[in-house]
């Protein structure tokens, strides 16, 4: 049976140590060739080990667009890690989505404008990224197994939470105008929106990790 190691990514409120036990920044994390990483702690949750990874920076100073996805994930592979949790605040674009309420995402749909880098391969070649090219996959967007593990966790913990939702990812910092949010709802037929899933999880999905999120709604965007 091979091993289970697990991250998870998410912003700075996953800072506090309440969180885990044990809890370790890692200082002397190799450069990727992407560059350096976003800050990863290690720590114990339950007695398993558990990395921590702020997706923005430990200061909340990286804009979703200035997150180094590629190296962010590339460092979590060379952990060992091999089951990815995702985080992420998003706003309801249904009114039956409500402020607070956990929902586990089933699909996106990347409405990014090309300023991030979506894939891994043959990016970063010079530094000694991989060659090549892949075609990747996109259905299921997330891994099947890790959503079902993280709904009947909500169930059993009792949580509000939804146990699909289909999220457009845009390029931010800026928020949608009202118009943009009409065409994702009544066009897209999205849920909710958000500006971090795209291209975490394709890219985690092409190094190979199982990779599910879960977002918090905030607001009705």
């Amino acid at each position: 049976m091979s091993t289970v190691v697990i991250a998870i990514i998410g912003g700075t409120g996953l800072d506090d140590p309440t969180i885990v036990a044990n809890r370790e920044e890692l200082e002397n994390i190799e450069n990727t060739p992407w560059g350096h990483p976003s800050t990863i702690f290690k720590g114990e949750v339950n007695g398993e080990t558990v990395f921590i990874l702020s997706r923005h920076g430990r200061l909340h100073n990286k804009s979703p667009s200035q997150v180094n996805y590629c190296a962010n994930l590339w460092a979590l592979k060379r952990l060992g890690v091999t089951h990815i949790v995702a985080t992420t605040a998003c706003g309801s674009l249904k009114e039956e989505y409500r402020p607070g309420d956990l929902v586990v995402l089933s699909d996106y749909i990347d409405m990014t404008k090309g300023y991030r880098l979506n894939t891994h391969v043959g990016t970063a070649i010079e530094n000694g990224g991989p060659r090549g090219i892949i075609h990747l996959p996109s259905k299921p967007a997330f891994d099947e197994d890790l959503r079902e593990i993280l709904i009947e966790s909500l169930r059993e913990s009792g949580v509000e939470h939804k146990t699909r939702g289909t999220t457009v990812c845009i390029e931010g910092p800026r928020f949608s105008t009202f118009a943009e949010s009409c065409v994702f709802r009544n066009v897209y037929n999205a849920e909710i929106v958000n500006m971090t899933t795209c291209p975490e999880a394709s890219i985690a999905r092409e190094m190979g990790m199982q990779y599910a999120s879960m977002a918090m709604v905030t607001d009705y965007d």
